[in-house]
C-alpha cells in the first residue's frame, strides 16, 4: 500500500512539473521577445567600406529564441533526484549583432594595420544558447535541496578573415576566441526566471563585447 502510493505522488509530481515546464519555456520566450522590442537584429550597415563584417550563420527573421524543456528523474522509496533544464536557443543575429558593434567600435585600431587595404570578416560560429538548470534532491519527503544555476552554452567564436587590395584577395585565415562565459559563476540563488533570463542578456552583451576586443588585438597581431 506505501508503494503504491508513493507511486502515485511520483506520477503526480512527473505530471505538474511537465506542465509546469512548458509554461514557463513559453514565458520565457515571450520575455526575450519583449527585451528586444519583438525585432530580431538586421545588420548595421556602415558607411565605412575599409572594414566590414558578415555573418554566415542562419538565422530566423520570425524568431528571437526557442526554449525547451528537459528534465531527468531519478524516484527511489527513500531518496529523489531531479534535474529540470529549461534551454533557450537565442538567434545568431543577437550575437553577431553583440559582436559586429564591439569591432566596428574598434575600426580605428584596425586601420591602422590595413595600409589602405579592405578587410572582409565572416562570423561563422558563435555561442547562443543556455539553460537554466534547477538540480533537486529529496531524501525520506523530509530533507530537501537544491541548486539552481545558469548553464551558457559552450561553443567558442569563429571568424575568418580577408585582406584584400583593389579586390584582389592578399591574406585569408580564421581566428578562435574562446567563449568566456565558461569560466564565470553563473549561481541564481533567490532569483526567478525572469530576472535569471535578463540577467544572463546583460552579460551576453558584455561578455561578447569583451571577446571581439580578443577578436581584434588577433587580427591586429597577425595582419
Amino acid at each position: 500500500m506505501l508503494k503504491q502510493s508513493v507511486l502515485i505522488v511520483i506520477a503526480l509530481f512527473i505530471l505538474l512539473s511537465s506542465l509546469t515546464s512548458c509554461h514557463i519555456a513559453q514565458k520565457m520566450d515571450a520575455h526575450i521577445a519583449g527585451q528586444f522590442n519583438h525585432k530580431v537584429p538586421k545588420p548595421d550597415q556602415r558607411a565605412d567600406s575599409a572594414i566590414t563584417v558578415n555573418s554566415s550563420i542562419p538565422s530566423d527573421p520570425n524568431e528571437l529564441s526557442h526554449t525547451v524543456k528537459t528534465w531527468k528523474n531519478l524516484f527511489l522509496l527513500v531518496y529523489w533526484q531531479y534535474d529540470y533544464r529549461h534551454t533557450c536557443t537565442l538567434n545568431p543575429a543577437i550575437g553577431v549583432d553583440y559582436l559586429r558593434k564591439g569591432i566596428y567600435q574598434q575600426a580605428n585600431k584596425l586601420k591602422q594595420k590595413l595600409n589602405g587595404q579592405q578587410l572582409e570578416l565572416t562570423i561563422e560560429q558563435i555561442p547562443n544558447s543556455f539553460a537554466l538548470v534547477d538540480k533537486g534532491h529529496l531524501v525520506l519527503f523530509l530533507i530537501q535541496w537544491d541548486k539552481f544555476y545558469v548553464e551558457p552554452n559552450s561553443k567558442d567564436i569563429l571568424v575568418s578573415y580577408k585582406l584584400l587590395q583593389n579586390g584582389i584577395e592578399t591574406r585569408s585565415g580564421k581566428i578562435t576566441v574562446e567563449n568566456i562565459q565558461r569560466k564565470k559563476p553563473w549561481n541564481i540563488f533567490f532569483q526567478s526566471w525572469k530576472k535569471a533570463t535578463s540577467a544572463f542578456l546583460g552579460r551576453y552583451d558584455a561578455d561578447l563585447t569583451e571577446m571581439s576586443q580578443t577578436i581584434v588585438n588577433r587580427l591586429i597581431a597577425e595582419l
